[in-house]
């Protein structure tokens, strides 16, 4: 592969095809630019990363479907062995496995949650930080077409009940 000349190079930048400064975002150090994606994905605790693995294990069909196989099969196996049965019809030990599945699951669940509650706050407040802004440009962009002393958006204002 043979490197383009600079000129042919530099019109393939965005500065040189549209004319415009190109707008650079701030980004963390694996590039993520929205402070949502920074906190999840960068500053996360290894208890944290787990957590999040285990749930994602938990909650995917894949895992649905082998637990069911896997309970389908010890029930039958239980069920129609003559021999060795290891669990016999009340499937106490069945049970034991699930409440301690279920006990060691529950709490990831909710550490998961309650990350999740932590991303959604900090995209509401993003949120509401570009929409400050973005209602600033709107009322100098109004400003300037309308005047100052326009009086459009004091009755753009909301009612109060």
């Amino acid at each position: 592969m043979t490197a383009r000349p600079a000129a042919r190079a530099a019109r393939h930048t965005p500065t040189a095809r549209t004319g415009k400064p190109t707008v650079r975002r701030r980004t963390g150090p694996s590039g993520h630019a929205h402070p949502a994606n920074r906190r999840r994905h960068d500053q996360r605790t290894s208890g944290e990363r787990l957590a999040d693995r285990v749930t994602a294990v938990f909650g995917s069909w894949r895992f649905i479907v082998i637990q069911t196989v896997i309970v389908c099969a010890w029930i039958s196996l239980n069920l129609f062995a003559v021999a060795e049965r290891w669990d016999p019809y009340p499937f106490i030990l069945l049970n034991l496995v699930f409440s301690t599945q279920a006990a060691y699951a529950a709490p990831l669940i909710l550490l998961s949650q309650n990350r999740q509650a932590d991303t959604d706050r900090i995209h509401a407040e993003h949120d509401y930080h570009v929409n400050q802004r973005a209602l600033r440009y709107l009322m100098v962009l109004h400003e300037q077409a309308h005047g100052a002393d326009c009086g459009c958006v004091e009755l753009a204002e909301p009612v109060q009940e």
